[in-house]
């Protein structure tokens, strides 16, 4: 997007912030408008072992629009990112970001529901898989529908797609879509769950392959649930079958075929003991699973992935959190990543307008056909302070630190920063 497209959409929001302070309605709904000003100390602006610091200012202006009546709610906004650095000038940026959905209004006579989101995304900073600091701009779409056809039986379709440019790294179009049947309620309180799942990926090839993505999958599924302890504990179960085309290039093997069964147990509720845990909120999901889009050199090889949540009501003014989760994802150089988190956090209500938060954890990622593991340190801290009616301001300070098993990949990182946002 050049420049020029740029200072219009600035223009335009000013115009927005002139008529919400105005208050002007529009088509039935409202528009908020806002406006952050940021200036944050980055001590490894590259993310490398060789740190070079600096200072950086932003500000960002953003309009919102949000429709809560008739037949079909609407969310719109739309932000402009302007971020300037005092050394490193060739690091400026102007970076855009807008969102809307769609969505059929609640209604209990009505049977159907469907949401229709839309969003642009542009960023740039520092991108751990490769090392450097890249510029992405992101669309996504998405979709789901879902059709009530009895008292205890349930149609559902989803659909998302995204496309990624980067100036570094490979460009990636993701698209994924999934039909489920759910019927409830039969033999005793148990439910049943039918799901198809249909993926495909593509990319650019900046790889170690040199090998563009170019993937499809298929996959079935059936699962089984039931509800425990007065209808409090969901627990499910499923089986399922998936077959992956890929081509030849990808993989030194030149397997252009991978297939394999799916296992998924998920288990949500208090399954510590309500008695002596009543302030505890819990998930637990587990898989086991080849990656659903492997990268190159990721000729198969199944990992147990899922996630634990805990959330704990200490006090009215305090919540501590703790969670663990293994997952794996296609990274920005198109290799399969294996990565482990394990985190704990703490949100503090200090005065009626004063809020903190405290998050530590360690991460430990493994890159798949290229012989690299990760192992990451980090902490988060923040202070949120509204001192007005539409003003407040946050301080926050962020710690990453970096040990692997490639030299250019340990690093440490700090960031500090300071904003004042205010309310139109």
């Amino acid at each position: 997007m050049t420049i020029m497209k740029k200072l219009r959409i600035a223009l335009g929001l000013s115009v927005l912030t002139s008529s919400a302070l105005a208050g002007i309605p529009v088509g039935r709904g409202d528009i908020t408008v806002d406006a952050t000003a940021t200036t944050t100390y980055d001590s490894n602006v590259y993310g490398s072992p060789n740190a070079i610091g600096d200072y950086s200012g932003t500000f960002t202006p953003h309009a919102a629009y949000t429709r809560k009546a008739g037949e079909i709610e609407a969310d719109a906004s739309v932000g402009l990112s302007l971020q300037r650095y005092l050394d490193q000038t060739q690091l400026n940026s102007d970076n855009l970001d807008a969102d809307a959905t769609l969505k059929l209004s609640p209604d209990p006579a009505r049977n159907l529901s469907g949401t229709l989101n839309a969003a642009y995304h542009e960023n740039s900073d520092v991108n751990t898989d490769v090392n450097a600091r890249i510029k992405s701009k992101t669309a996504t779409f998405t979709g789901t529908v879902a059709l009530i056809a009895g008292p205890r039986s349930d149609f559902a379709l989803e659909a998302d797609y995204s496309n990624v440019h980067r100036d570094l790294a490979s460009d990636q179009q993701l698209f994924g879509s999934q039909a489920r049947f759910d019927y409830k309620d039969f033999f005793d309180g148990n439910s049943l769950r039918l799901v198809g799942n249909y993926d495909e990926a593509q990319s650019s090839g900046q790889n170690v392959r040199g090998a563009d993505l170019n993937q499809n999958s298929y996959a079935i599924a059936a699962g089984l649930g039931r509800t425990f302890y007065h209808n409090v504990i969901q627990a499910g179960i499923s089986y399922g079958y998936r077959v992956l085309n890929r081509s030849q290039a990808e993989t030194a093997t030149g397997a252009t075929r991978q297939s394999g069964p799916v296992i998924t147990a998920s288990l949500e509720g208090p399954f510590l003991p309500e008695r002596y845990f009543p302030k505890i909120k819990s998930r637990l999901e587990l898989s086991y699973e080849d990656a659903t889009t492997p990268g190159v050199n990721d000729t198969g090889g199944k990992e147990l992935t899922g996630g634990l949540h805990l959330d704990w009501q200490a006090r009215s003014t305090t919540v501590a959190s703790f969670s663990a989760i293994r997952s794996q994802r296609l990274s920005a150089d198109d290799l399969t990543v294996v990565s482990s988190v394990v985190q704990l956090g703490v949100d503090q209500t200090l005065r009626y307008n004063l809020t903190g938060y405290l998050t530590t954890g360690y991460e430990w990622n493994t890159y798949r056909g290229a012989g690299r593991s990760d192992e990451t340190i980090l902490f988060t801290a923040g202070l949120k302070y509204v001192f007005a009616r539409s003003w407040n301001a946050a301080a926050s300070y962020r710690l990453t630190s970096a040990i692997s098993s490639q030299h250019e990949a340990a690093y440490d990182r700090q960031i500090v920063s300071l904003s004042v946002a205010h309310q139109f």
